[in-house]
């Protein structure tokens, strides 16, 4: 009788056997081993010798048919063929998965030989033993081999099911997760060893001005947690978010045990200084001066100071708009990441939107104003850890001096304080207020989203020690979506409304109103053609890529304003008005430069030039 079988013996051929089902593997996995089984090296100027095969026989199977054994292999009774031809129907045998020993042997009969293949079947699978396993439970991973516990264990299910397993971490964001070890007990236990992948550091590269402290506590990822990528990607974005970054990349280095990795982060510092100065001459203001210093990563600390001087008007002090500013804000002043800003300023400037009732019954529209005070703000997040939470609230405190002035409007010299825009009936009031906001930003990226939402609730009481008497409500809902098929494109919608209330009816002076400026303009009108001490404004944009830091925008806006107690700018919905048109986009550092060409239908094209998104 002739043998065909492995020099190695069986324990070798099984071990091989099941390190090549589980197939190459990245770090923290076994290496590929193919079996083999060796063959004496022939002659090539000899041809290899064939049997002609008469009978095929399997022995040794119990639970699994000879049919199935036979139907694996192309050798059929009649065929003459070599050695090479039965070792290969061998390893065809074992692919089959249900197999610890299989041998070839040939017995002579009439006419030609007996190929027999003598099998061990593998022990049936009586229970499967995870080790390692800490991010899900045992029983929770246990649950892939249960179709296979009591029969014959098929390795090729085995490592099906354990491929399955793994998918259940990488869709969790465990991408470094792999069974490392896999054993066969006593009893038809299966025993499978998980390396999850532990994070065995996170190192900073690139930073030169930021302070380490200032990335590190935007990280929920730690020294020891098992690496999860999504929470990275989250971590990431949340220091993008920063806005101190024009790049950071990501890569891995091997720890120092095999179920360990270290994380190396890559950071490109930008420029977070700002100094600009400018002058220039307008007709109606006469020269102009433009002095700014900003700093938004002052010391490498995450704060931001500023400072702004803006010097406009006549040569005359008396008759200047000048405005002064300083700024301050810390994000982080404890541990539960509790804000602080400061504000102190002193504004003059021309209004020439703001509309006022003339002692004869007539509006007027028109006016200088002075504004004197400061402010203080706090902020914390709400609803679990400060660094993840999506919620947050904020009190500010603001008290004022403002002057409201009359001026010539031939010479926009000032005249005598307008007795009529004020509160006091002097020219002159005081405000004090207190201003609570509830807040929620899932939003992506801050400067430029492409999915989340960023709602804000403001509500603002001035207190009963000024002149001011009324409350203000203001709501403010976006949301970004990206669109299907329509790679970095973006559907974006937003709300915004506000009212000035007051039960008794108390004055509310016009510099207190709302006006269609800024981000309450409808595109396509004049700016400031509409207010009152209620609007309500909807916008959507379809926000699309054009080349490298070019975009487009495709916009409507529809709004409406009016007074509660007033016959002049009264709620009426066909007083509603809309606008829609196209814009693009240049993105940079500070955010989007914004140009809209808009219009509502009858009065052709309006530009409408700002810095970043309307919403």
């Amino acid at each position: 009788m002739q043998l065909f079988r492995s020099e190695k013996g069986f324990h070798w051929v099984f071990l091989a056997l099941f390190c090549a089902l589980l197939g190459a593997a990245p770090a923290l996995a076994v290496e590929k081993a193919t079996p083999s089984i060796p063959v004496p090296s022939a002659s090539p100027a000899v041809a290899e010798p064939k049997i002609k095969v008469t009978d095929i026989a399997v022995r040794g199977n119990k639970s699994v048919s000879s049919e199935t054994i036979l139907l694996s292999i192309p050798i059929r009774r009649g065929d003459e063929v070599t050695r090479q031809q039965i070792v290969e129907s061998l390893e065809r045998i074992y692919g089959l998965g249900l197999f610890m020993d299989v041998r070839a042997g040939t017995e002579p009969t009439p006419g030609g030989e007996r190929l027999i293949f003598n099998v061990v079947e593998n022990p049936p699978l009586e229970g499967v033993s995870i080790k390692g396993a800490t991010v899900f439970k045992a029983e929770d991973l246990q649950k892939f081999f249960l179709p296979q516990v009591g029969k014959t264990m098929n390795f090729k299910e085995v490592q099906k099911s354990i491929k399955e397993m793994e998918a259940k971490y990488h869709e969790a964001g465990y991408v470094l997760a792999r069974v490392g070890d896999v054993q066969i007990q006593p009893g038809g236990i299966l025993e499978l060893k998980v390396g999850e992948g532990r994070l065995e550091s996170i190192k900073l590269a690139g930073l030169e001005e930021t302070q380490d402290y200032v990335v590190r506590r935007e990280l929920t990822l730690k020294q020891g947690d098992v690496f999860n990528l999504n929470r990275m990607s989250d971590d990431l974005r949340r220091v993008y978010n920063l806005n101190f970054f024009e790049d950071i990349g990501l890569k891995y280095e091997p720890g120092t045990t095999p179920d360990s990795v270290v994380v190396v982060v890559n950071l490109k510092e930008k420029q977070t200084g700002q100094f600009n100065m400018s002058a220039g001459w307008s007709t109606r203001d006469g020269p102009l001066g433009m002095l700014s210093l900003r700093k938004d990563n002052f010391l490498g600390r995450a704060q931001s100071v500023g400072a702004d001087l803006t010097v406009g008007g006549l040569l005359d002090p008396k008759y200047r708009n000048v405005t002064t500013e300083l700024n301050y804000f810390n994000p982080w002043i404890d541990q539960e990441h509790t804000s602080l800003g400061l504000s102190g300023y002193a504004r003059r400037y021309n209004n020439f939107y703001g509309l006022f009732n003339n002692p004869d019954g007539t509006i007027g529209k028109g006016f200088i104003e002075d504004r004197r005070g400061g402010m203080i703000s706090m902020g914390r997040p709400l609803f679990g850890d400060p660094v993840t939470s999506t919620w947050a609230t904020s009190l500010r405190l603001r008290g004022e001096r403002i002057g409201i002035y009359q001026f010539n409007p031939t010479d926009w010299r000032v005249t005598e304080p307008l007795q009529a825009a004020s509160s006091t009936g002097t020219g002159w009031d005081t405000a004090y207020s207190a201003a609570i906001s509830l807040k929620q930003d899932t939003r992506d990226y801050v400067l430029n989203p492409n999915k989340g939402w960023f709602n804000n609730y403001t509500v603002e009481q001035y207190l009963p020690f000024g002149d001011l008497h009324f409350t203000r409500f203001q709501l403010d809902v976006n949301n970004y979506q990206p669109m299907p098929f329509l790679k970095d494109n973006t559907f974006a919608v937003g709300l915004k409304t506000g009212t000035n209330f007051s039960t008794s009816q108390n004055f509310i002076p016009p510099y207190e109103r709302f006006y269609s400026t800024g981000n309450n303009l409808i595109r396509g009108w004049d700016e400031a053609q509409f207010s009152g001490n209620s609007f309500a404004l909807g916008s959507v944009e379809w926000r699309f890529p054009i080349v490298n830091v070019l975009s487009g925008v495709a916009f409507a806006d529809s709004g409406l304003f009016w007074d509660q107690t007033s016959s002049r700018e009264p709620f009426a919905w066909n007083r509603t008005r809309s606008g829609y048109g196209l814009g693009i986009r240049v993105n940079t550092p500070m955010g989007p430069l914004r140009l809209d060409l808009g219009t509502n239908g009858r009065d052709g094209f309006k530009p409408h030039f700002s810095i970043g998104q309307k919403f």
